[in-house]
């Protein structure tokens, strides 16, 4: 056991506690987990299930797939979950190869890019699609190991990456209502409630902090898209020279932005998508 099939474990566990008190966002999530991975579902939940949802979660087949492939144990060409993966990456192009050679030649030709195992694939991603993850892509680690996860696999720098991204997918995986309509509604902000967000978080402009909270983060950011013309396509120097009007550190508004579908971001252009009037009274 390491650090990443233990907080496998720790999640489980409070995912049993979660079910046993019938929260209702954990039993949909169990249910939806359940019938993607075609489990049956039990009368009675158990540590053994809530192992096994809880490494699905994490993008794995079963808690057996998770501990094998986070424990550092799985061998070439065999299936490597979808980890390095997930819906907060969904919007960012990245190059994919049945071929760890074709992969790998493609890190050469751009060694400024990340080699990540997909499955029985690899994907080979820019800087953003690292940041989106959770983990930092300047971090001194990646070069340890070339920028390429496949190689580096199971070595401490590997290790250290994958902690990070096991951190970020507690709030963005195991925290997240999965019944989606249900989430968005959850997240919709009443327009009195986004002008308090508004005056609290805007001034003279300017951005004074980005709200943890995501509700008013989305109301922040819905607010931001609404400045852009929906008609342009933004270079990303052009889109990092609007967000700094705004706030210093427009990574992570960029990032922001593609996570929660406001924006498109495709081959380092950027547009916007449709958002909910939010103005300044």
């Amino acid at each position: 056991m390491n650090a990443l099939t233990n907080e496998i474990k720790t999640r489980a566990r409070l995912l049993l506690k979660l079910l046993e008190s019938s929260n209702n966002a954990a039993s949909k999530r169990a249910l939806i987990l359940s019938r993607k991975q075609r489990w049956e579902i039990p009368e009675q939940w158990q540590l053994r299930h809530c192992l096994n949802l809880a490494a699905a979660d994490c993008g794995f087949q079963h808690w057996e797939h998770a501990r094998e492939v986070l424990g550092g144990n799985s061998v070439a060409n065999t299936d490597m979950g979808d980890f390095w993966h997930g819906a907060e990456v969904s919007g960012y192009t990245n190059h994919w190869f049945a071929n760890y050679a074709e992969a790998l030649a493609q890190l050469e030709a751009k060694p400024q890019e990340y080699l990540l195992p997909y499955r029985y694939q690899y994907l080979v991603v820019s800087a953003d699609y690292i940041s989106a993850l959770g983990i930092a892509p300047d971090a001194p680690v990646w070069a340890q190991i070339a920028n390429d996860l496949v190689a580096g696999y199971a070595s401490a720098s590997w290790l250290r990456l994958a902690q990070q991204r096991m951190q970020a997918s507690r709030i963005e995986r195991f925290e997240r209502v999965w019944d989606v309509q249900q989430s968005a509604l959850d997240l919709q902000s009443t327009e009195a409630e986004a002008q308090r967000v508004l005056k609290t978080f805007i001034q003279n402009g300017r951005l004074l902090k980005i709200p943890e909270q995501r509700k008013k983060r989305l109301v922040i950011l819905q607010w931001l898209v609404n400045q852009l013309d929906v008609a342009k396509k933004y270079s990303e120097p052009e889109i990092n020279r609007f967000f700094l009007g705004f706030h210093e550190d427009y990574a992570t508004l960029r990032r922001e932005m593609i996570i929660n579908g406001l924006m498109v971001r495709e081959d380092a252009v950027y547009w916007r998508q449709t958002a909910i009037p939010i103005s300044v009274q």
